[in-house]
């Protein structure tokens, strides 16, 4: 019996709700006071402000990309 793609899967609900609960309890706050701190302190303006202030949303348009595409390739056997 070839169970090899449902473990693919499960891992990656199972990876994507602790990285979600992390990401939320922990890594948000701290990344969101990292990227202030450095459009303030660096006098930064522009584009580079405005990708710095948005730091969290592209990482999660990065883990909604990566997903998509896991579920893609997975599906080449």
């Amino acid at each position: 019996m070839n169970n090899k793609g449902q473990l693919g899967v499960l891992s990656l609900i199972f990876g994507l709700i602790m990285f979600i609960i992390l990401w939320v309890m922990f890594f948000a706050g701290f990344i969101n006071e990292w990227s202030q701190q450095a459009i303030t302190s660096g006098n930064v303006v522009g584009l580079e402000a405005f990708l710095l202030s948005n730091v969290n949303l592209w990482i999660a348009i990065g883990l909604i990309i990566g997903v998509l595409a896991f579920l893609y390739m997975g599906n080449r056997q």
